[in-house]
């Protein structure tokens, strides 16, 4: 005998937040209840949330990094990136003018020790770099070594409201 799955529906009527933090919870939340198995969503149930203009100075235009909501901002527009992606920007960011040797990165960022002729590090800096796109020219390429990033001036990393430090 087969028995029906229980159903629930579920509408939502949520005034945005003007707080970017608040809201950036919000769409995370959004985003991972599309995403449990067995939830269906028939329409667009999860839109791509607006980020409010904190400022019209020149912040605006700097590349923003939230940790908490792992969200990176480029004129308060997401970029789309990989786990792998958004933690290998973060360590970037985080060691400013420091030359970050691939085997180092692999470790640190990967938690793996890196065979001597891999090419996983250049692979994903590539492909960061492609998403980054003006902003690509940050990261820079030490022949033979590895990389550094060049551009702290030009990064905010956003430190985490009090309601997310766990």
């Amino acid at each position: 005998m087969f028995l029906p799955t229980p159903t629930i529906v579920v509408h939502l009527n949520i005034e945005l937040p003007r707080n970017p933090d608040t809201l950036a919870a919000l769409s995370e939340l959004l985003h991972s209840v599309a995403e449990l198995p067995g939830v269906a969503v028939t329409q667009n149930a999860v839109p791509e949330l607006p980020y409010p203009r904190m400022s019209t100075s020149d912040e605006d235009y700097r590349l923003r990094i939230v940790p908490h909501s792992r969200t990176v901002l480029r004129d308060d527009v997401p970029i789309p990136l990989t786990r792998l992606e958004f933690d290998l920007l973060l360590y970037l960011t985080q060691r400013p003018r420091r030359v970050l040797p691939r085997r180092k990165l692999m470790a640190d960022v990967w938690g793996i020790d890196e065979p001597m002729n891999s090419r996983t590090v250049d692979v994903h800096i590539r492909r960061l770099r492609d998403k980054l796109g003006a902003d690509r020219l940050r990261i820079t390429t030490v022949r033979g070594v590895g990389y550094r990033f060049d551009g702290p001036q030009d990064v905010v990393i956003e430190s985490a409201p009090e309601w997310a430090v766990v």
